[in-house]
């Protein structure tokens, strides 16, 4: 049995054709989608009131809140059963859909950092870039220059780059002008085959591109032009075939991820970080983990230099998926999440599963308690100072164990619920989370707990981990 779940606490409809792509917003109040029917919708969380209306990019298209569906009926905008406490009272529908521009399927979008703007890319070969002004979204540039389908976009840290890669085997790096003006500053041709996928570092200072090729290029700036810094791939050294997402691990900032459609996910990390054997894997799980070294820690760079990568394989994870790997990402509690053409998604952990059910179950009741007692002001003396004492461990617990909560709680406080540097192993799953294949998951910014999904079925999923 998994230590984990994924309870699933809604279904968004409204897309007419596959839906390609989801994106939280940074603040993670709003959810971007895009479709093969040529639309993006906008999904807020707040519940509308009865008079209020969907904008289009075009128009305003009248289309109030659904209300809740039994389980029997179809998915719903608003299909909230059996919902987790920070969950309740949070209502999910269309406040805006953009359409009108794309002439071709919507593959890919991207919000910028501040979260008031967004980028699709299409089929069409074109990148729109879109603005919210007053409550309405409107379309304030389109980027022309790929020869054919436009696969992903992304926007870089400080929202001054966009890149941008397609059919064309090309990677384009945008630049944001004055006027609301985006000007091609370079372009480049190292891949043989389709790009699928770019991302940025979250320094800003390298980028990363993967596809058909089977190979991942790592980008770099020299003060003149991008070059290719690095290259993972070829014969026992990557990917087989095709890869179809990558993402940095939010924490370290220092390890990328990778999934293809050998079934595999990749680890890479700095060729510079520490080595260690991992513990012994339960009965079962060695041949589902290769180790070829592991990070030793969280949240330092472990000699990573973003300006001048130099990667390595450290973890290969098979014999998990049965078919193509199309999505991946990352989440702040150290959790990597996956969406598969065996319509699944299945959650990745690295470390004890026991000691981070322990950390989330901790979680939960701190969360309970804030919900049930007022805030209680700090003890103060008779000159008002606040009164500070060393509090004794409590009885029965010796001072060790009370040292050993301590790191626990540092662990807590830090967000992470697995152990950098330990076995890697799947922590949950679920089969058939969609009626067709999973093109994309999505960990919630805010709530690391809350994972968006999107399918070839035409839905957009929620779940909550637990």
């Amino acid at each position: 049995m998994d230590p984990f779940t994924l309870e699933p606490i809604g279904a968004l409809s409204g897309h007419d054709d596959r839906v390609w792509n989801v994106a939280w917003s940074p603040q993670g109040d709003m959810l971007a989608s895009c479709s093969g029917d040529k639309t993006v919708r906008i999904w807020s969380r707040r519940q509308p009131r009865p008079s209020e209306q969907v904008p289009s990019s075009a128009s305003a298209v009248p289309q109030p809140p659904q209300p809740p569906q039994p389980p029997q009926s179809q998915p719903a905008q608003h299909q909230q059963q059996q919902l987790p406490p920070t969950q309740q009272q949070q209502q999910w529908y269309c406040s805006a859909i953009l359409d009108q521009c794309h002439t071709r399927t919507i593959r890919s979008v991207a919000w910028s950092p501040t979260g008031r703007a967004l980028a699709t890319a299409s089929f069409d070969a074109t990148v729109a870039v879109w603005e919210l002004s007053s409550g309405v979204w409107e379309q304030v540039a389109e980027l022309e220059g790929h020869e054919n389908e436009v696969k992903c976009v992304a926007w870089n840290p400080d929202g001054r780059l966009i890149a941008t890669c397609g059919r064309d085997r090309s990677v384009w790096i945008w630049e944001s002008m004055p006027g609301r003006e985006f000007e091609c500053v370079d372009v480049k041709q190292g891949h043989s085959q389709d790009v699928k996928a770019v991302t940025w570092h979250p320094s800003g200072e390298l980028l990363v591109s993967a596809g058909y090729d089977d190979t991942i290029k790592l980008w770099t700036y020299d003060g003149d032009e991008w070059g290719c810094a690095q290259t993972l791939g070829g014969t026992g050294t990557g990917h087989e075939s095709t890869v179809w997402d990558v993402c940095w691990d939010p924490v370290s900032r220092a390890r990328l991820a990778s999934c293809s459609d050998d079934l595999t996910l990749r680890l890479w990390e700095s060729r510079a970080a520490p080595t260690s054997t991992p513990a012994s894997a339960p009965a079962g799980a060695a041949a589902a983990v290769v180790p070829e070294g592991t990070v030793g820690g969280a949240g330092g760079p472990q000699g990573f230099v973003p300006s001048r990568p130099d990667l390595r394989c450290a973890v290969t994870l098979s014999g998990h998926h049965r078919r193509t790997v199309f999505s991946l990402d990352w989440a702040p509690t150290g959790l990597i999440a996956t969406g598969d053409g065996d319509d699944s998604i299945l959650v990745f952990g690295e470390g004890d599963p026991d000691m981070a059910q322990l950390l989330l179950r901790r979680r939960e009741q701190q969360q309970q308690q804030q919900q049930r007692q007022p805030a209680v002001a700090a003890a103060t003396t008779s000159d008002g100072d606040a009164a500070m004492s060393e509090a004794p461990a409590p009885e029965g617990q010796t001072a060790v164990q009370a040292g050993a909560e301590g790191v626990e709680a540092e662990e807590e406080a830090s967000g992470l619920l697995t152990q950098p540097g330990g076995q890697w192993g799947c922590w949950a799953r679920v089969a058939k989370a969609h009626g067709a294949d999973v093109n994309c998951v999505r960990w919630n910014p805010a709530e690391p707990r809350l994972l968006a999904s999107c399918s070839d079925d035409g839905l957009i999923r929620l779940w909550w981990l637990r």
